[in-house]
């Protein structure tokens, strides 16, 4: 089994150390790593500041939109930072950059990993030698006059001058802990990750949002009846509103016996404002009889309706299917009961009247 080659580089300015550091696949995978998580957890805890924020705005929130958008944000920002944080960790820079590891007046990779191995980046100017298992190898017989990758040997040393800085550069086993990153690397890609979150921030207040109570504009103001609808049409929308409204009938039976407890039929002449408004209301035909007298009852509930507003004000005709309560009908001994506590609250009712 091929063993994980690892490189060092040592950085010196006139022979005293300066900065050291090594290269290996296990520290490219440590630095991704690194770098997902703390942007994923930059995400959530941006995620949360939002969704209080809106909250606290008295803005109800899209649950499902916001998810969705928060988790493709931050997954997004994190797998990018991720695969920036492995690429720095997969090279030793030289350059002016805040990011190189050491000063050179030439920018470039000085060490990287390659799918062939690890390489040297060599250009004019450079001095040194290279040894891999043999006689030293002066850099100025590799580099030509061009720049030129050179190959890493699982065992090469090598020794470079550029000006007065001096790089020694080891090959050898992967072995001892993980290497790290500089400090401050993974935070400058984190810092960097902070432009897509704001933008998911943006969108989360522009699409995933909106104001509780706020203010009711032309569209939800227009009548659900058209303006240019025919009075057929206008009383075949009004008739099917009453039917969506007769589930409040139901409260007239509460103080009735069981046996009023059934089905029924009712029609009402109502006369109606260009409003919707109810202007007078009138039972022209009732199925329930002086054994359940609801009649009365029944057209208080319904002059409390309201309906669409108009093209004209009219009176119409509405028939209702009065439909039985959804609650379970008692029976035995319950039933007795349940009877005799509707006739002592309907005594009572007819007392206080």
């Amino acid at each position: 089994m091929k063993q994980a080659q690892s490189v060092e580089i040592a950085y010196l300015m006139s022979g005293s150390m300066v900065s050291q550091r090594r290269l290996s696949p296990r520290g490219e995978w440590r630095a991704g790593i690194a770098a997902f998580a703390l942007v994923a957890g930059m995400a959530l805890a941006s995620a949360l500041l939002v969704g209080v924020g809106l909250l606290g705005a008295h803005r109800v929130v899209y649950a499902t939109a916001y998810l969705i958008l928060w988790l493709a944000a931050g997954l997004g920002a994190a797998s990018i930072a991720a695969v920036r944080a492995a690429g720095r960790a997969r090279c030793y820079g030289i350059g002016a950059s805040i990011d190189d590891d050491a000063f050179g007046g030439l920018p470039l990779p000085l060490v990287r990993r390659t799918p062939r191995g690890y390489v040297m980046r060599l250009a004019p100017g450079m001095t040194g030698h290279l040894e891999s298992g043999r006689a030293p190898i002066p850099l100025e017989n590799v580099i030509g006059e061009g720049v030129v990758d050179v190959p890493l040997a699982a065992d090469a040393r090598a020794e470079i001058e550029i000006g007065m800085a001096t790089f020694v550069v080891r090959s050898g086993p992967d072995r001892g802990p993980v290497p790290a990153l500089p400090a401050g690397v993974v935070r400058r890609f984190a810092r960097k990750a902070m432009l897509p979150l704001q933008v998911a921030a943006l969108a989360s207040v522009l699409f995933c949002a909106y104001r509780v109570s706020g203010p009711i504009g032309e569209a939800e103001m227009r009548s659900a009846i058209p303006a240019d609808a025919t009075p057929m049409e206008v009383e075949l929308m009004l008739r099917k509103e009453a039917q969506i409204q007769a589930g409040t009938l139901h409260q007239c039976f509460d103080v009735m016996p069981i046996s009023c407890q059934k089905r029924g039929f009712v029609r009402f002449d109502v006369s109606l404002a260009r409003s919707g408004e109810i202007r007078s209301q009138k039972i022209a035909y009732s199925s329930y009889g002086a054994d359940c007298p609801v009649n009365e009852c029944l057209s208080e509930v319904v002059g409390s309706w309201f309906f669409e507003a108009l093209p004209q004000s009219m009176s119409v005709t509405l028939p209702v299917q009065v439909l039985r309560t959804d609650k379970p009908l008692p029976y035995g001994s319950a039933r007795a009961a349940a009877d005799l506590e509707r006739e002592k609250a309907r005594g009572v009712a007819t007392r206080l009247n």
